[in-house]
């Protein structure tokens, strides 16, 4: 057989064209269902590995799906905002860690780079997260702000620059007035949703919305532009016009201005992490939020296992359609075997009569076979391997 191997790869090289050219046609054949296929397989890894780190996740009643691809991904919206009195009465748990998440706004865009969510949370996300500067630090004053490492490296943005939140409401300047942020550093790449992202403070967070704002110092010798009367006879008195608005960037001179309106715990949140010690700590906070209809408390790991049982029937179709490949391209094969033979039948003939038996011309033939799939093969499953990061984040986009 090991001559047999030689003669045929001797006799593939010598026809190198038509060679090339069927094993170009079986690997594109092969790549599709391979490429699918381990694409899935990569799909399935990186969401199941996320929402099995996080053990529950709480938010407001409404679609389960939603919140835990809001709480995992940051997309979607929860169909109504928690507070932070839910999160205390989480964390009242013992053993329990409630990280409260706001994401309710992004960055605003730039030519080619699209926003990114800001995720107002607390220092425990980052532990959590295992999240870590890879450049400068994590924010720890109002207006401060912490990039994802794909992020910054496609906005080109670095500690010490700024960034400017996104008014999700351009009419409503009483609310949601672009905030313009510090970047303290950024983060090391995690490969997850986070790298994606612009982390800030929960305080931050609620100046972009307008529950926490500073004003101007209106005096005399203030711009007369932003006032609507000012005394002529030398009084003290002003009064402003609405051009005195929140400041659109918080800096040591004026972060002592900037305060909050309201009681605390009910400011917003649009979801909750809750990290247990233990099982039996688990349990006890899925106890207290049974009955409770104003909050749902859920595992992202069972639902996520519903959204893939929508890719196993995926997976169903893609094996069809891997059947009626392959069975094409055992087709094309037997038709390039059959027209091989009538092209080498006087090669044949000549190499019955040297002595060789129909059994050596016969295994002859059945190496030369192996070898155009096996070459074939080994090309689909590499291009398969090469892009299969990119098909699983886009099988991501398309299905969370």
């Amino acid at each position: 057989m090991n001559s047999a191997f030689y003669l045929a790869i001797r006799s593939l090289w010598w026809h190198r064209g038509r060679s090339l050219a069927v094993i170009f046609s079986l690997a594109v054949i092969l790549w599709l269902p391979a490429t699918l296929r381990i694409s899935l397989n990569q799909f399935r890894s990186d969401i199941s590995a996320r929402a099995d780190a996080t053990p529950l996740i709480i938010g407001a009643p409404g679609s389960r799906i939603d919140l835990v691809m809001h709480g995992l991904y940051f997309r979607s919206q929860p169909a109504a905002p928690v507070t932070m009195a839910e999160q205390r009465l989480a964390a009242e748990v013992p053993g329990m860690t409630a990280i409260p998440l706001h994401v309710r706004f992004t960055t605003r865009s730039q030519p080619g780079v699209d926003g990114a969510p800001i995720i107002g949370t607390t220092p425990e996300y980052y532990a959590f997260r295992q999240l870590t500067p890879q450049t400068g630090e994590l924010p720890a004053l109002l207006g401060e702000c912490v990039l994802g490492a794909d992020y910054a490296a496609r906005s080109g943005l670095r500690a010490g620059d700024t960034i400017l939140s996104a008014p999700r409401n351009a009419l409503n300047l009483a609310g949601d007035y672009p905030l313009q942020m510090l970047i303290t550093g950024v983060l090391a790449r995690t490969f997850s949703p986070d790298d994606d992202a612009v982390f800030t403070d929960l305080r931050t967070a609620w100046v972009i919305e307008g529950i926490g704002h500073g004003h101007q110092t209106v005096d005399p010798t203030t711009d007369s532009s932003l006032l609507l009367q000012n005394s002529r006879d030398g009084a003290a008195k002003v009064t402003a016009g609405i051009g005195v608005l929140p400041y659109l960037e918080i800096t040591d001179e004026n972060r002592d201005s900037f305060h909050f309106h309201g009681d605390p715990a009910t400011f917003p949140l649009t979801a909750i992490l809750a990290v247990p010690g233990t099982e039996r700590d688990r349990l006890r906070l899925l106890g207290r939020f049974s009955g409770n209809r104003q909050l749902q408390c859920i595992t992202p790991s069972q639902v996520i296992a519903e959204l893939l049982s929508i890719v196993f029937r995926i997976e169903q179709l893609v094996l069809l359609f891997t059947l009626i490949a392959a069975t094409a391209a055992l087709l094309l094969l037997a038709l390039v075997i059959n027209l091989s033979l009538k092209l080498r039948a006087a090669e044949m003939q000549t190499m019955f009569r040297l002595g060789c038996s129909r059994l050596t011309i016969l295994c002859l033939q059945t190496a030369e076979v192996l070898l155009l799939l096996l070459i074939a093969s080994g090309l689909a499953l590499i291009g398969g391997l090469l892009i299969r990061g990119s098909v699983a984040a886009m099988l991501q986009r398309l299905m969370l």
